[in-house]
C-alpha cells in the first residue's frame, strides 16, 4: 500500500512540475510537506523514471496550449489566498527562505509604504472565472490566450490590444 501511495504522489510530482516548473509548489501539491518539499522534489528528479515521466507530461501540455491557460485560469481563479494573508499578518519581513514556500500566484503586485504598512494586489478572479466560462465554451486556443494575458495584466475588453 505504501509503495502505491508513494507511486502516486511521485505521478502528481511529476505531472504538477511539467505544468507549475516549480519543484516545491509540485511537490506540495503531491502531498509532501511545505519543510520538505523543495528537497523531496529535487530528489525526484534525480530519478530518470521522474525525469521521463515530466518530458512525458510537458509533452502533452505542449500538445495542448490551452491545458495551460485552462490551468493558469483555474489557479486565478480557485486559488487560495492564505499565504499573502500570512504575509500581510506578519509583524517582520519574513526572510528569503520563507518567502520562497510561499505560494504567491494570485498576487499581482506588492508594495510597502514609509510607514511600514504592506498593501497587496490581487488578480481579478472575476476576470478570471469570466475568461474560464468564456474558454469552456467554443473560445479557441488563441482567445483564451490572449483571455489569460488580459487578466494577468488587468486589462478590460476596452483597452488597447497591445500586451
Amino acid at each position: 500500500m505504501a509503495n502505491a501511495t508513494e507511486s502516486k504522489r511521485r505521478q502528481i510530482f511529476c505531472c504538477q512540475y511539467a505544468r507549475l516548473g516549480d519543484v516545491a509548489e509540485a511537490a506540495r501539491l503531491a502531498g509532501y510537506t511545505a519543510e520538505a518539499a523543495a528537497t523531496e522534489g529535487a530528489a525526484l528528479l534525480r530519478h530518470a523514471g521522474c525525469r521521463r515521466m515530466v518530458e512525458m507530461y510537458r509533452g502533452i501540455f505542449q500538445e495542448n496550449p490551452s491545458a495551460m491557460v485552462r490551468a493558469g485560469l483555474e489557479r486565478l481563479a480557485f486559488g487560495r489566498t492564505n499565504d499573502a494573508i500570512q504575509l500581510v499578518l506578519t509583524e517582520q519581513p519574513p526572510s528569503a527562505e520563507i518567502l520562497q514556500k510561499l505560494d504567491l500566484f494570485s498576487v499581482s503586485s506588492i508594495k510597502r509604504d514609509k510607514s511600514g504598512g504592506m498593501e497587496i494586489h490581487f488578480f481579478d478572479r472575476l476576470k478570471a472565472l469570466t475568461s474560464l466560462y468564456e474558454y469552456s465554451g467554443d473560445a479557441d486556443g488563441k482567445a483564451a490566450a490572449h483571455a489569460l494575458l488580459s487578466a494577468l495584466s488587468g486589462r478590460t475588453e476596452g483597452d488597447s490590444d497591445a500586451v
